[in-house]
């Protein structure tokens, strides 16, 4: 608002800090309004268009609290008291900012712009209050915050720069380049555990492959066996029949055949008997001479 209002007249800020202007003679009596020159009706209008820029910019509650205001001054100085308090409520809230700013500390895992973000929003809470801090003060508050393992980085910023002299901004930049470095050696770090975890649970996946293979063995192996379980018993059944078999006929293997009387027996090539026509002398006879006439 302040820079809005200094935005449309080089006086208007000054209207409402100090008051508006009233026309006077020098006898220290209010003039009339037909008595005023033009540079007095322009420095008055100053107090209205102030008042006017001021109601433009407050909601319909914050207006009702400002109604019987007269002047842009005592419109300010109403929304003052409201939102920031008394002198009492004041010095309350300094009090709880500056133990803010002592006691603030960079969280786990916090990036440099969101530690940044949250100090600034104490630190122009202070300002707003009165209590502003110099870039100095800013400085060292946050070197000192800084976690442990910032601390090579800070020692060599404290040697290398004047504090005094250095400017705010040099100084995150600094270490925005410093936290870059270390997510990249974090990251190297997760990369190296990750293959150290892949290893061994490559490792782990090849001993549980060679156990579930050796298991899988042993489930063939029952299964042939139970497979062959029943054609062993056949064979055993046969082979317990064959000897019951052996038992009721113990000389049916080794029994001879009953000879037949051949004295009955007729051959049929020379009509004799005593023999069977492949037994018949007088066949043989014939095939010997055939055999030997053809020779």
């Amino acid at each position: 608002m302040e820079l809005f209002l200094r935005s449309q007249d080089n006086d208007m800020w000054t209207v409402i800090t100090d008051g508006g202007f009233v026309p006077t003679t020098k006898e220290g009596v209010v003039k009339e309004k037909s008595a005023w020159s033009t540079d007095e009706k322009a420095q008055v209008l100053l107090n209205s268009k102030a008042r006017l820029f001021l109601s433009c910019a407050l909601t319909m509650e914050e207006s009702e609290r400002v109604d019987e205001c007269k002047n842009a001054k005592e419109v300010w100085d109403t929304l003052r008291v409201h939102h920031e308090g008394t002198s009492h409520v004041k010095e309350t809230r300094i009090y709880i900012g500056v133990r803010k700013f002592e006691v603030f500390e960079m969280c786990e895992n916090e990036t440099i712009d969101e530690m940044y973000a949250r100090f600034t929003t104490i630190v122009n809470e202070m300002r707003s209050l009165g209590n502003a801090y110099s870039t100095h003060e800013r400085i060292r508050k946050i070197l000192r915050f800084l976690p442990s393992m910032w601390r090579p980085m800070v020692t060599a910023i404290t040697q290398a720069k004047d504090l005094k002299s250095m400017n705010l901004e040099d100084l995150i930049g600094s270490l925005r380049a410093h936290e870059v470095v270390l997510q990249g050696n974090k990251l190297v770090k997760k990369v190296k555990s990750l293959a150290l975890k892949a290893s061994q649970q490559t490792s782990s996946v090849a001993e549980d492959d060679v156990q579930e293979s050796q298991e899988l063995e042993e489930v063939h192996e029952e299964e042939a066996e139970d497979e062959l379980a029943p054609i062993s018993k056949r064979i055993q059944r046969m082979m317990l029949r064959r000897n019951q078999i052996r038992k009721k006929f113990p000389n049916s293997n080794n029994s001879t055949r009953t000879e037949v009387d051949k004295s009955q027996v007729t051959c049929f090539g020379c009509n004799k008997t005593g023999h069977y026509k492949s037994e018949c002398p007088t066949s043989r006879r014939c095939k010997e001479k055939l055999l030997s006439r053809r020779r």
